[in-house]
């Protein structure tokens, strides 16, 4: 019997993580973001997408085994904050330190559209924030998404 690597066990980890995201029927960028950071997809998410922890102790994974919820799947992560897609089909943004989501979205585009307010406040580019909408939603979504959230 061989023991694996922690390499071994990190990369397997993202591949499954990776598959638990196709499963969701997101885009192929949100996977590159969960795995590699936002940065990889768009240099203007360098801040706001974090890749998700292989760590069991990182925010992400650390939030799934608090509460109890193994259908969540970490998309992306912002310091102790994490964002995920639930088995019911929303969306959640939660803090590490908290007992329940902050934020809990009908849907992806809704997700997207929170992301690209923050990066709207972040005064990131409009041209960047359309093309990071491109990158994530279908065609009819995309100018909706734009729309800066009144906070």
């Amino acid at each position: 019997m061989t023991s694996r690597s922690g390499s071994d066990r990190a990369n397997a980890s993202l591949f499954e993580l990776a598959e638990r995201i196709r499963a969701r029927g997101l885009p192929e960028a949100v996977i590159q973001m969960a795995i590699h950071g936002g940065a990889a997809v768009h240099q203007a998410l360098w801040y706001r997408v974090e890749s998700v922890s292989t760590s069991p102790a990182g925010p992400a994974w650390n939030i799934v085994a608090t509460a109890e919820r193994e259908d969540l799947v970490p998309l992306w992560e912002c310091g102790s904050v994490a964002v995920f897609s639930a088995g019911d089909g929303s969306f959640l943004q939660w803090d590490a330190e908290e007992d329940e989501p902050w934020i809990r979205w009908p849907d992806f585009p809704h997700a997207v559209r929170d992301l690209l307010t923050d990066l709207w406040e972040d005064e990131t580019m409009d041209v960047q924030r359309a093309e990071i909408a491109r990158l994530l939603l279908p065609a009819g979504e995309v100018e909706a998404a734009l729309i800066p959230l009144e906070r």
